[in-house]
């Protein structure tokens, strides 16, 4: 398939699931599932940063439109995320590695390596995210809570996601 067709797909499915699917979940006031930054962490390393940051505005756009909440909360936590991604590849694997891999995946970082670049990710996007729409320091203890156990809860399904359905040669 074509590689800007396959993105486009992919952009409308995480789209779709994450509105229609994962925000009617209610797994209670700690747990956020948010599988559309599975899209953002599987960008290929080929393309330049302003593609990666027009498609992390586009689906934090999306999700933000299509969900009732606040507008702009999903886009500002996937811009940051876009922004933050090649200094936390950086941090994982070293510039030769990164030369040499196509996509960021289970198979080409390994899995510890994939498991805390996922992890670093997460933090980074649930902390802007659950941050914005708290807003309060008073709110600080209930806040982390959520940022960890969402952290947690959408590590394990991105990493499940992504062996069972992105785990080809790549």
């Amino acid at each position: 398939m074509n590689r800007p067709l396959h993105y486009i797909w992919l952009f409308l499915l995480f789209c779709l699931l994450q509105t229609f699917v994962f925000e009617r979940m209610q797994l209670g006031p700690f747990l956020y599932p948010c599988l559309y930054l599975l899209f953002i962490l599987l960008f290929p390393f080929g393309y330049k940063t302003i593609y990666l940051l027009l498609w992390s505005f586009a689906i934090g756009l999306c999700i933000d439109l299509l969900s009732a909440g606040i507008l702009g909360l999903h886009t500002s936590a996937c811009l940051f995320l876009g922004l933050s991604r090649h200094s936390i590849l950086k941090l994982v694997a070293s510039k030769e590695e990164l030369g040499q891999f196509t996509l960021p995946g289970w198979r080409t970082l390994g899995p510890q390596r994939y498991l805390a670049y996922t992890v670093m990710a997460l933090l980074i996007h649930h902390g802007v995210l659950f941050g914005l729409e708290t807003f309060r320091f008073s709110y600080f203890p209930l806040t982390l809570l959520r940022i960890l156990y969402s952290t947690a809860l959408n590590s394990l399904l991105i990493i499940l996601t992504q062996t069972a359905f992105f785990n080809r040669k790549q």
